[in-house]
């Protein structure tokens, strides 16, 4: 129960649940409507559930005048201040590692109580279910393959350890997915349950299918096209031991496990595997904690890791297992560049190269079906010269600097270090007068490529043109309703499409020239994942990847297919820049319509934070305050303030002490994926 309105609430010191105590009179909950609340509540038991209640039971309570739920979090000794009583045991009780870990994410992503509770119980849970009927996957089976040499060796060394995450790390259709099922074999055999995220279920229903065929029966689909109630039933059903296998997106995470034996993240390097809303959490880091609660098996997958994941498998901190050939011994398809400087010298002005339309002619021709790739991020405007390719960017960060042009001053900006300067009329490489402002869409390609080929059959998939029609599109593209798919980074996710014989990239320089020193590794990550949509049937595969920097070592390296060049390639300027892995990101973010008081507040917290936590530890570098990488949205100006923390700095205990900071409505991300 609550503390009296005029009274404090009781603070919690010590969080960590105990089953031991089999008698409760008081207990301290976690509370679902306790909007942007950072405490938890004490709350007096009734007499009659005493002796019934546990940690982690679901329960219902009054709260500032509303019937709101909770999950008791421990038991508390008699409070000093008056109490009201929970009014009854609705679920539950939910496993330890799941009441453990919401005050741990209270205080390391700074987010209210009410948030992660909402994580835990997805709306529906708590209403009055009807019965609903099972998810439904259909497909043809296939023939079960027999592991190499190399996979039989992974899945022993997975299966052996639980003390580190596994990282497997093998090129597209290396067979990542067959070592993940003879794991979760024996993981399901000795009686546990297991999670296999994926960036997007809608996006991958041929993986799906694949786990469905091995373990007909015992696979539950959670994700967030599913209606309420569909989502409820799958919650129940795992609660209840009724599934032991869940395919899902991120949320999945949290259903309540009672006997969880193995975690799966493949393609563990998306971005989507990052809450963007509180709590902004990262999938590996609570998949983690949730491995050591639990003594779970914890399996990251993809072909492209991301930096930090494959810096700490190189380093030990994670166990490394590559798989460096495609299963079924393809090839990898033929990449490639071609240099959009000479198309426009030539007279194209189109934004398909000779050689793409050339290309995407012979596979209609021969009745097979193409791939247009434009990143989704593409909106940024960068500033290029057409002739040479130079790209404007920050003297101090290497990064692009971005084109901003308000009413007193036009210019280019970099959002990491303050530096300003203004657009050249020239080109300062080759003095060029072709200056020009990038930035294309997935519909200018859809519209060109209609005119280019009046009577192929056209699909656009990206944000804008599909909201729940992802499995459709996929099963339509793979049965041949349709020649060409535009679209954006949902099509490069692990789909399986064998009459594939192209993918034209059409634009590499919308990744490469973005103001976010992930940039490289996103583009790299991206062109790699798309170009292995091809090559998976009887023909090889062919990539155009267009550029209108083709030497960028960057493109080089993607077309080979060249992973580890990379890695190398880019830690050292990581390390350069105190950039992860060798730090962990802070960003705090502070709205409001008046611009003046962004800056002051922004000034007084800057300071705030350098007399407090920073002092003379060179081990924190703070950067800013600034202007947000987009200074105003929706007539709310924005400024940031970046933390750069070292590896030998406690990040939890830093973390916990910008919880203060929500309250002066400065919004905190610890690990953001992209700083907007």
């Amino acid at each position: 129960m609550i503390a009296l309105k005029d009274q404090e609430p009781h603070k919690m010191t010590n969080c960590l649940p105990s089953r031991i105590i089999s008698y409760m009179e008081y207990v301290l909950c976690a509370v679902s409507g306790g909007s942007g609340s950072k405490d938890f509540f004490t709350y007096s038991v009734p007499e009659d559930l005493r002796n019934e209640i546990k940690v982690g039971h679901v329960v219902s309570l009054p709260f500032r005048g509303k019937k709101s739920a909770g999950i008791v979090i421990r038991s508390e000794d008699i409070p000093v201040f008056e109490t009201k009583a929970i009014t009854g045991i609705l679920e539950g009780p939910l496993p330890d590692h799941l009441v453990k870990i919401i005050p741990w994410m209270r205080d390391y992503y700074a987010s209210p109580v009410s948030e992660i509770i909402k994580t835990i119980l997805p709306t529906g849970v708590l209403k009055k279910r009807r019965e609903i009927a099972p998810q439904k996957i259909h497909g043809q089976i296939r023939k079960r393959p027999e592991l190499t040499v190399n996979q039989t060796k992974i899945v022993k060394d997975i299966l052996s350890k639980t003390d580190r995450p596994h990282l497997v790390f093998g090129v597209t259709g290396s067979g990542k997915t067959e070592v993940y099922l003879d794991v979760l074999e024996k993981v399901i055999e000795s009686g546990k349950q297991a999670i296999i995220l994926v960036p997007e279920v809608a996006l991958t229903p041929q993986t799906v299918l694949r786990f469905e065929e091995r373990f007909t029966g015992q696979v539950a689909l959670y994700h967030s096209y599913l209606k309420e109630t569909e989502r409820a039933g799958v919650w129940k059903d795992i609660s209840e031991g009724r599934k032991n296998i869940v395919i899902g997106s991120r949320s999945a995470l949290f259903l309540p496990f009672n006997s969880l034996g193995l975690i799966v993240i493949d393609e563990e390097h998306e971005t989507s595997y990052k809450q963007d809303s509180n709590p902004k959490y990262l999938t590996c880091e609570v998949a983690g904690k949730f491995s050591e609660m639990t003594d779970s098996h914890l399996v990251l997958g993809s072909a492209t890791p991301s930096l930090e994941s494959f810096f700490y498998a190189k380093s030990g901190k994670y166990y490394l297992h590559k798989l460096e050939e495609r299963y079924v011994q393809e090839k990898m398809p033929e990449t490639i560049i071609v240099d959009m400087r000479n198309e426009f010298k030539y007279g194209n002005k189109s934004i398909f190269s000779e050689k793409l339309q050339q290309e995407i002619k012979k596979v209609l021709d021969e009745k097979r079906q193409v791939v247009l790739f434009m990143n989704r991020r593409g909106f940024s405007t960068f500033v290029s010269c057409r002739d040479c390719g130079y790209v404007v960017m920050c003297p101090k960060c290497d990064i692009p600097l971005v084109y901003h042009e308000t009413r007193n001053q036009t210019g280019l900006y970099c959002h990491h270090c303050d530096y300003k300067t203004l657009v050249p009329n020239v080109c300062p490489e080759c003095k060029s007068h072709a200056i020009k402002y990038f930035g294309k869409g997935t519909q200018k390609i859809e519209s060109e490529i209609r005119q280019f080929f009046p009577k192929a059959r056209v699909k656009r998939m990206d944000a804008d043109s599909v909201k729940k029609d992802h499995k459709n599109i996929y099963e339509e593209f793979k049965n041949k309703s349709f020649d060409i798919l535009i679209g954006t980074q949902m099509i490069a996710k692990g789909w399986d499409l064998p009459d594939v014989d192209l993918v034209g990239i059409v634009s590499a320089d919308n990744m490469l020239n973005l103001p976010d020193f992930r940039a490289s590794e996103h583009a790299f990550s991206l062109i790699t994942q798309v170009s292995g949509r091809t090559g998976r049937g009887k023909n090889r595969g062919k990539v155009i990847l267009q550029s209108y920097n083709p030497e960028s070592p960057i493109l080089a390296m993607a077309a080979k297919h060249d992973y580890e060049a990379f890695y190398e390639s880019e830690l050292p300027k990581r390390k350069e820049l105190f950039y992860p892995p060798y730090s962990k990101i802070i960003h705090l973010l502070y709205s409001n319509k008046d611009p003046e008081k962004c800056e002051k507040e922004s000034d007084t917290l800057s300071k705030e934070i350098t007399q407090e936590i920073i002092g003379t530890n060179k081990n924190i570098v703070l950067v800013g305050p600034s202007p947000a990488f987009l200074p105003k949205i929706n007539n709310l100006y924005r400024w940031q303030i970046i933390l750069k923390v070292g590896p030998n700095e406690n990040i939890e205990e830093i973390a916990k002490k910008m919880v203060k900071y929500t309250s002066k409505k400065w919004k905190v991300d610890i690990n953001p994926i992209g700083i907007v």
